[in-house]
């Protein structure tokens, strides 16, 4: 995997935890649909897991082909925030900064 993508990666994986914790089943649904992955009845079919991870697998497929810069937007725009964990060194520039 190149670094770019590893980048993207770990840009995605935050945004798209984010959208699955909101547990919007009716977007999920309509998202799967819209993009033509599922039909309506295979959706509806579908369990709440199975649901779940068809739509983050289409999230990220989707955000993994657009550049990082839209990727932030889209943080942006969902105000997605995460931990970072910095070493202690570093924690200690932070305090004093």
């Amino acid at each position: 995997m190149h670094s770019s993508q590893r980048h993207k990666l770990s840009l995605i994986h935050p945004l798209v935890d984010h959208l699955l914790q909101q547990q919007d089943i009716g977007e999920w649904r309509t998202a799967l649909v819209q993009s033509g992955v599922m039909t309506r009845e295979e959706v509806i079919a579908l369990d709440s897991n199975a649901l779940q991870a068809a739509y983050k697998t289409l999230v990220t497929m989707k955000l993994l082909h657009q550049d990082a810069d839209n990727i932030l937007n889209e943080i942006e725009r969902h105000q997605v925030s995460w931990k970072l964990d910095m070493g202690e060194d570093y924690r200690q520039g932070a305090i004093c900064y």
